[in-house]
């Protein structure tokens, strides 16, 4: 099981440059960022960098890691000028980009920044992975070849070039999903798909949603890359665990002995248990934020590479 870094906890350019580079020197596969152009927490106005640009700086300033989104937000882009920009940039880091791609979800930055258009503000979640599905088939489209000629409902291309191509041949697209629908135009269109949820037995459970969509299509889970997305939070003993999961358990509105047993939350030893369950049900990847308690003074990459990525058989 291999694990990239999230970057957003670095807020500034030259933090996420500082942490890029550490992740990279421990071994790291790869650093992400969330493709949004405005805050999710609680103050909106905070800043925020936007990922595409971001993403490319980190990759200019590394040499191994694979570097993207998590995930690229499909109404941010036109899919024929996103392709052109993935090609780019691929070239750019000597084949290192990851595509992680999915249909959008936050109302605030259809309305705020006039997405669609003409004011509509978000669309159904139907026309939404309509428009999904058809920007992947314009991705793998110019993605594979120079000149793509496309009739849609939404895009029409003539003689859309694409040269250079993306130095990684068969270019893997991943897609974050959930929903039976998403999850579907994964299994027929895409490589893989990129999961995240609150608890674990949540996790499992979209892994054997996907399943059964990927089989009742005649294919085979194997076939696809499963990665997933979340934060870990240790403790340094059971009495530091313990204390990050009322924390947890206080945010949420459930009891601390439900964070423990469900979440990625406890001592090293706890979640590598957790991450081996993972594991052992397909997972093949996971991009984490990791929070230490307070009174550790390891930093975070560096301990959860020494006492959970090296404990994982």
């Amino acid at each position: 099981m291999q694990f990239a870094y999230y970057l957003r906890a670095g807020k500034t350019y030259p933090k996420m440059i500082e942490l890029a580079r550490l992740a990279e020197n421990l071994g790291y596969y790869g650093c992400f960022l969330n493709d949004h152009v405005m805050g999710l927490g609680a103050d909106p106005a905070e800043e925020y960098l936007e990922a595409w640009t971001a993403m490319t700086g980190i990759g200019m300033q590394t040499t191994k890691l694979r570097v993207g989104q998590i995930v690229l937000f499909n109404s941010l882009r036109n899919p024929a000028f996103l392709a052109k920009s993935i090609s780019t940039l691929d070239n750019m880091t000597n084949g290192r980009y990851e595509l992680m791609i999915g249909a959008g979800w936050n109302e605030p930055e259809y309305s705020g920044y006039d997405l669609i258009e003409g004011g509509r503000g978000m669309p159904s979640a139907k026309e939404r992975v309509d428009r999904f599905e058809e920007s992947l088939k314009i991705l793998r489209a110019m993605l594979d070849n120079e000149i793509t000629n496309f009739k849609g409902k939404f895009w029409n291309l003539k003689n859309a070039v694409n040269s250079p191509q993306p130095l990684q041949k068969d270019m893997k697209i991943h897609v974050g999903c959930k929903g039976p629908r998403m999850m579907s135009v994964t299994a027929d269109l895409a490589n893989g798909i990129n999961l995240t949820a609150r608890t674990v037995p949540d996790i499992l459970g979209l892994i054997e949603r996907f399943r059964s969509i990927v089989e009742n299509k005649g294919k085979h889970l194997g076939s696809y890359e499963i990665s997933g997305f979340g934060g870990v939070y240790i403790g340094k003993d059971e009495a530091s665990a313990k204390n990050l999961a009322k924390t947890r358990a206080s945010q949420q509105k459930i009891s601390p002995k439900e964070v423990l047993r469900d979440q990625l939350v406890g001592t090293a030893e706890q979640v590598t248990m957790k991450l081996e369950k993972l594991k052992s049900n397909g997972m093949q990847k996971m991009i984490v934020w990791i929070g230490l308690d307070d009174s550790m003074t390891d930093h975070p990459l560096e301990y959860f590479k020494d006492n959970c990525i090296s404990s994982l058989v």
